[in-house]
């Protein structure tokens, strides 16, 4: 007996459960392996930077450095489940023994994204206000955002913990007992651009005031220029949902949003990595040339 699927193909398309399209599927798993290996890879680099240069006085930064690559890692998990469960692949293609699996890792990831999200912004900001110390003003708005960052993804948090209320709904398919999930996740883009928006443009001005040596103001406009990319993921997750956010075929948009968050947050914890980075490979070159 052959296996059901999960929706009804498109008229004038044919599913394939044995071959489905692979449309994200591959990219999905290459993208999360790449995370779970790069972004460990980079905070480890920090971190040994950081016990190279001052012991183990770490700051806060580090801290939420680290908190954050955990978050990541796990979000990634969920990724890569994802997929096991028929992400990447169109929902027709896509046995309906897998939907319910399908759904609670999406739950999942849903609920790592807010504080995955919410660290690597508070890592990316104690950086720049230690950057920037000398500008109280700046250094003022900074935590202004952070502040408002917070309360934002703690309420978030809650919304996303409680979308269906049982929460069992989330999966079931029970929409009557659930919240607007594609009207949650827009805010959450929405919030996402606006504060990537902040953090790039924020600190441009005073770049080049700064009392540091030339190569260190190259370095740091660098880091907030590739902190850009993460702002234009942050658009594409948004676009992603003002237009497909109703398709049926939720295999691909989820996995199509779970994909930029995984560039969001980990080009954003790149960045927050990238300074201590620079520091550690000055001191093996300057160790090689001796």
């Amino acid at each position: 007996m052959s296996a059901m699927a999960a929706a009804q193909p498109p008229p004038g398309v044919e599913a394939d459960l044995e071959n489905p399209v692979d449309v994200l599927y591959t990219v999905n798993l290459v993208t999360q392996g790449l995370t779970l290996f790069f972004i460990p890879a980079f905070v480890v680099v920090r971190f040994l930077s950081k016990y190279r240069a001052a012991g183990l006085a770490f700051t806060l930064d580090d801290y939420l450095t680290g908190i954050s690559c955990l978050l990541m890692i796990g979000y990634s998990v969920c990724g890569i489940f994802l997929s096991v469960y028929g992400g990447g692949n169109h929902i027709w293609e896509v046995p309906a023994e897998n939907i319910k699996p399908f759904f609670q890792t999406s739950y999942a990831a849903t609920i790592f994204y807010a504080p995955m999200a919410l660290f690597v912004k508070l890592s990316l900001l104690t950086i720049i206000a230690r950057v920037f110390s000398p500008y109280r003003k700046t250094v003022y708005g900074i935590y202004t955002l952070a502040v408002l960052l917070l309360c934002y993804y703690i309420s978030q948090l809650v919304v996303k913990v409680r979308i269906c209320w049982p929460i069992s709904a989330y999966w079931e398919g029970d929409a009557s007992k659930c919240l607007d999930q594609a009207a949650i996740i827009m805010a959450d883009s929405i919030t996402s651009l606006i504060s990537d928006l902040v953090i790039l443009v924020l600190p441009l001005p005073l770049t080049w005031s700064l009392q540091l040596p030339k190569k260190k103001k190259i370095r740091v406009a660098g880091m907030l220029c590739v902190g850009g990319l993460a702002t234009a993921f942050s658009a594409w997750r948004l676009h992603l949902i003002l237009t497909d956010g109703k398709s049926p075929d939720q295999t691909i948009v989820f996995t199509q949003v779970v994909l930029s968050g995984n560039a969001e947050a980990g080009i954003g914890l790149i960045c927050a990595c990238l300074p201590a980075t620079a520091a550690l490979l000055h001191q093996l070159r300057g160790r090689g040339s001796t």
